[in-house]
């Protein structure tokens, strides 16, 4: 199954079309979804080391819905679905 992974905010700039297609296996979740957009990206891994610090420092949508309402890094992920991956801003 294919599952688009869309980066919003500076690391966008420096993906293909801001965003990253990756191939996963019928009941994979979001933690293997992103660990696979970090394995295929040089960039994203220079910024993220595991889908952990992904989830830590950005805001992640499955399907447009904020994945701490779907299960998080568990949550299931099918064919087609679109994660939108926002970078938190802070300041200080």
């Amino acid at each position: 199954m294919t599952v688009t992974i869309r980066f919003r905010g500076p690391i966008a700039s420096k993906l293909s079309n801001g965003e990253v297609r990756v191939g996963a296996e019928e009941g994979a979740t979001l933690r293997d979804a992103l660990g696979l957009a970090i394995g295929m990206e040089s960039y994203i891994a220079e910024v993220w080391r595991s889908p952990e610090e992904i989830d830590r420092d950005a805001l992640v949508l499955l399907n447009g819905i904020d994945v701490g309402i779907t299960g998080g890094l568990e949550s299931e992920i099918h064919d087609g679905d679109v994660l939108i991956v926002l970078p938190l801003v802070h300041g200080g």
